[in-house]
Parts: structure tokens; C-alpha cells; sequence
């Protein structure tokens, strides 16, 4: 099993990594670069390449043209793409962030897989004060039937906007009509699953991102202590659902 996390060297991933090694074995896991992509590293010894959460237009920039073609051959020919987030909105065909405020960002994604518009961030769970995201909270989805904890920063709602073959996986139980969380689809022979919240958070992470020091950054992150029902079992379903 051959796992990658694409890494712009702005994003810190490590959350995401310790998640992936507890549930695949760390020896699985390893970081890519858009260097290391241009160089034809997505072969088909690779069995999943992770489009992680961070802030899109960092991965965008130095993705663009090649690098997002290799991304599309690679899946095409039976790769499997995880986007988390940022890496969610990269995945479908427009992005639409904070429309009509002041830190708009609208603009068409490459990489296109989900036949509509990622939306966001979410105003009934966090407000755009910046391009990057929201402050953390812990939302409630609904999977299978069950209804599910994962911690949200500034994910999207998925809406599509013709006709293309894809599956809904988790909807947002707490906003009105239940709108998509979790999307997933086929892409020629490999397969492709959005995901706007952050399965990779585990109770131990939240703990991990809490800080009692001057100047703390990471306040909103306090907040969450009170939230022992994060675990990795929707992360575990999603890879499940890629890899089998």
C-alpha cells in the first residue's frame, strides 16, 4: 500500500499523516510535492494520492497546467484521489468562497471532478475572515443512517449543476435540507471521494491543537475539548469505500 500527501510546504499535514499510519501503518504513508509529481511519481504503484486541507490557491499555483494533467492521467488510469477540504473544492468545478464579501474567491478548478460548485465556507458553522478558512467546530453529519461528529474549517456544501454520475456519502445533518458533506465518483478507471470536513481529526488531535500559551493562534481549537466522540471511523469508511 503506497499512500501520498500532497504537501505545498505551507500546509502542516502531520495531523493528516498520523491519521492515515494509524489506520494503514505508518511505513504506507509518505509526502509529495509538485516537483516530485512533474517527475512522474503517480504511477500506478501509488494507491491513493491525498489532496489535503490547507488553503486551495497555494496548491493551485503550483499545480496549474501539467502537474493537474498527471493528477487526471494517474486517476484516469485507476488512481484513487482523496480531497479533504481545500482539497475538495479543488475537486469540483467551481469554487465559489465568501461570494459578495470581502474575500471572494470564484474561480473554475481543473481538476473538475464533481459536476457543480463547491461552496463556502458554511455561514451556519464559521465566517470568512480571511482566504483561508474558518475557526474550528465540530459539526454533525449523517452516514449510513448514523449520525456522526467531524470537525469543520471552512469546508464546502456540494451542489451540482448538471447531470454526472457521483454518489452522496454524508450530508449535513444540522443544516436545513441535509445538503452533501461527503461526495463521491468514478473518474475513467479510478475513483475520486470530497470530503469538506476533516475526518483525520481525532479526539487525540484536538487535544494535540490545544495551546495554553501567550499569543495563542489556536484558541477556537480550546473549545473542543469537550468533544471525545471524534474518532477515525468515518476516515476509515472513506478509505475503506477508495481502497476496499
Amino acid at each position: 500500500m503506497n499512500i501520498l500527501i500532497y504537501t505545498d510546504n505551507v500546509s502542516n499535514n502531520h495531523i493528516l499523516y498520523y491519521a492515515l499510519g494509524k489506520l494503514r501503518g505508518e511505513q504506507s504513508i509518505h509526502f509529495v510535492n509538485a516537483n516530485q509529481i512533474l517527475a512522474g511519481v503517480l504511477s500506478s504503484a501509488i494507491d491513493l494520492l491525498v489532496m489535503p486541507g490547507g488553503a486551495s490557491r497555494y496548491k493551485a499555483a503550483k499545480l496549474k497546467g501539467k502537474a493537474n494533467n498527471l493528477i487526471k492521467k494517474y486517476i484516469n488510469g485507476g488512481g484513487n484521489y482523496l480531497g479533504i477540504c481545500a482539497g475538495a473544492y479543488m475537486g469540483c468545478e467551481t469554487t465559489y468562497w465568501a461570494k459578495g464579501q470581502p474575500f471572494e474567491i470564484t474561480c473554475q478548478n481543473p481538476l473538475n471532478f464533481f459536476p457543480g460548485i463547491a461552496i463556502g465556507p458554511i455561514k451556519d458553522f464559521g465566517h470568512a475572515h480571511n482566504y483561508d478558512g474558518t475557526d474550528a467546530r465540530v459539526v454533525k453529519l449523517e452516514i449510513k443512517g448514523k449520525i456522526v461528529s467531524s470537525l469543520y474549517l471552512g469546508g464546502c456544501i456540494f451542489e451540482p449543476q448538471k447531470n454526472g454520475a457521483y454518489e452522496v456519502l454524508a450530508r449535513f445533518h444540522e443544516l436545513p435540507e441535509k445538503p452533501p458533506a461527503i461526495v463521491y465518483g468514478q473518474y475513467g478507471q479510478g475513483s475520486w471521494l470530497l470530503s469538506s470536513t476533516h475526518p483525520e481529526y481525532d479526539s487525540e488531535a484536538i487535544q494535540l491543537m490545544s495551546f495554553n500559551v501567550v499569543g495563542n493562534d489556536y484558541k477556537d481549537f480550546l473549545q473542543l475539548n469537550k468533544s471525545p466522540d471524534l474518532n477515525l471511523d468515518t476516515l476509515n469508511y472513506l478509505l475503506a469505500r477508495l481502497l476496499g
